[in-house]
């Protein structure tokens, strides 16, 4: 009985002498310096092109635009980063009408006097500049841009009027009746254009 117990002893002593020399050869130890392992001895997949893409998910909302139709005002969609301000409102209403827009007859004269910027508030008037462009536009175009810019400002809380600015002065706009008027403009200015 004592030599069956001895030889399992030896046994698993070999086993474990076995083992451990098995796992020693696998192993990989420190190294006094690094060196270089070619290209194809390195693990499919450890390899990368040496550059990465992050992808940041900004959180947007829904703001609405209004874009000039045949006879009135149009509402439309545009997403913006959260939370809309009028600056970034504004950016979308610079870049005008899509393609599918364009193609029902939707366009935007004012994304002719882009860019468009915040200048300042005061209470719930508040002054954007556009660019001197604004100028060159026809009568019939300066009083369809004048309302889109009204009618999408004041769609943000807090904006009920809106003064314009080329360069550093207010300047005269066309109201919907064709008369100039230096004074902050409203949705009444423009009445008749409102979407239906």
């Amino acid at each position: 009985m004592r030599t069956t117990e001895t030889h399992a002893r030896r046994r698993l002593l070999l086993i474990l002498i076995v083992l451990a020399a098995v796992l020693s050869g696998c192993s990989i130890g420190a190294e006094p310096s690094p060196h270089v392992i070619a290209p194809q001895d390195v693990p499919y997949g450890l390899m990368g092109s040496g550059s990465t893409t992050t992808t940041v998910t900004v959180p947007a909302e829904n703001v609405t635009i209004y874009l000039e139709g045949l006879q009135r005002l149009v509402t439309v969609n545009r997403e913006v980063a959260r939370p809309a301000t009028p600056g970034s409102v504004l950016v979308a209403l610079a870049r005008g009408s899509t393609t599918a827009e364009a193609k029902q007859n939707l366009r935007s004269p004012l994304s002719a006097a882009a860019p468009l910027s915040v200048v300042s508030f005061q209470g719930a008037t508040i002054a954007v500049r556009v660019s001197a462009s604004f100028t060159n536009l026809n009568g019939e175009d300066q009083i369809a841009a004048a309302a889109q810019l009204v009618y999408t400002l004041t769609d943000l809380p807090n904006i009920e009027a809106i003064s314009v600015l080329i360069g550093e002065h207010v300047v005269r706009m066309p109201l919907a009746n064709g008369r100039l008027s230096q004074r902050p403009l409203t949705r009444a200015d423009y009445a008749a254009l409102a979407p239906v």
